[in-house]
């Protein structure tokens, strides 16, 4: 007996042997082979250039990000900065109102000082003049007890 492979022959159907596609060997047509492999192209060129896409716009969104960080600073900075100015402008502006104050107040004391010293150069030459009063008084006075004490002995020589 022959012992090789029965292969049944059946009617309208090809039976010729088919081929198992060897690791060279596509299953598919050479056609389909080519249509694919351009899709493939297509595809991977596409996921490519999204790829790039998606790097540019990670790129950008960094750059923006630094930019961002770098105008928060500069905004911080400048922000300090001002505020600084401010109150240095403050400090000024009140150390300013302050030495005018001062001045406006040592004004006002030479003023008092002034006024203190003329009333008391007032009140001595009063005094002055109250001591002079009192002097005249006191040399009418004993003019007066002088002139009485000379009567007095002319009235006791004229009644003796």
């Amino acid at each position: 007996m022959n012992k090789s492979k029965a292969v049944a022959i059946r009617p309208g159907v090809n039976n010729k042997k088919q081929k198992t596609p060897t690791s060279r060997e596509s299953p598919v047509s050479p056609e389909y082979n080519v249509n694919e492999k351009a899709r493939l192209r297509a595809s991977l060129a596409e996921v490519q250039r999204i790829r790039l896409s998606a790097k540019r716009e990670l790129d950008l969104a960094r750059k923006v990000r630094i930019e961002a960080e770098k105008y928060q600073q500069d905004t911080e900075i400048k922000a300090r900065s001002q505020a600084q100015l401010l109150i240095l402008q403050a400090r000024m502006a009140t150390q300013k109102e302050i030495a005018g104050l001062k001045q406006k107040t040592s004004e006002e004391i030479q003023k008092v000082l002034a006024d203190i010293r003329m009333i008391r150069i007032t009140a001595q030459e009063e005094l002055e003049t109250q001591r002079k009063f009192t002097n005249a008084a006191r040399i009418k006075a004993l003019s007066l007890k002088l002139q009485e004490e000379e009567r007095e002995p002319e009235k006791e020589t004229a009644t003796v």
